[in-house]
């Protein structure tokens, strides 16, 4: 899966870009998953939402892409 075992750390062979990305779709598709909305519609709460978790994605993007623009990717 692009993914091995060292120290009990995972190491992956992606580009942190590509998985911010992917990170950020299972958010979205969590967030529309009819189990989900029927969570949430009875009251859910938790001190971080899936619009927390879906922001710092984008900010995380945002970093990347300074990063990567300033090392002239």
């Amino acid at each position: 899966m692009g993914s091995t075992a060292t120290g009990g750390k995972a190491m992956t062979n992606k580009k942190l870009s590509d998985l911010v990305a992917e990170v950020s779709l299972k958010i979205s598709e969590v967030y529309i998953h009819p189990e989900y909305q029927e969570i949430d519609s009875k009251g859910y709460e938790s001190d971080a939402t899936l619009g927390d978790a879906y922001q710092a994605m984008v900010d995380l993007n945002a970093q990347i892409e300074k990063k990567e623009k300033a090392d002239g990717e």
